[in-house]
């Protein structure tokens, strides 16, 4: 059986999308950045996280994770500035 690539998370942003990738790298998930090399053109191509067809769902609990906890960092931002 051959695994195939499987977009997992996608963004226009290059420093959150290498974030993803050392985040899944760092739990054992390899990782491929398509369209990292955007060069000038930051925030205007997607850049797609995939993974493994057989990591598809721990890479997006993972991912899940990542983003509940920015979120809760982010209100957490906003109760101090009041």
């Amino acid at each position: 059986m051959s695994d195939s690539l499987e977009t997992v998370y996608s963004t226009t942003n290059v420093m959150e999308a290498e974030y993803i990738k050392m985040t899944l790298e760092g739990e054992g998930i390899r990782c491929l950045l398509e369209n990292e090399n955007q060069a000038g053109f930051t925030g205007i191509f997607e850049i797609k996280v995939d993974v493994l067809s057989s990591s598809v769902d721990r890479a997006r609990q993972i991912i899940d994770e990542i983003r509940e906890s920015s979120e809760s960092h982010d209100d957490s931002d906003d109760t101090e500035e009041e």
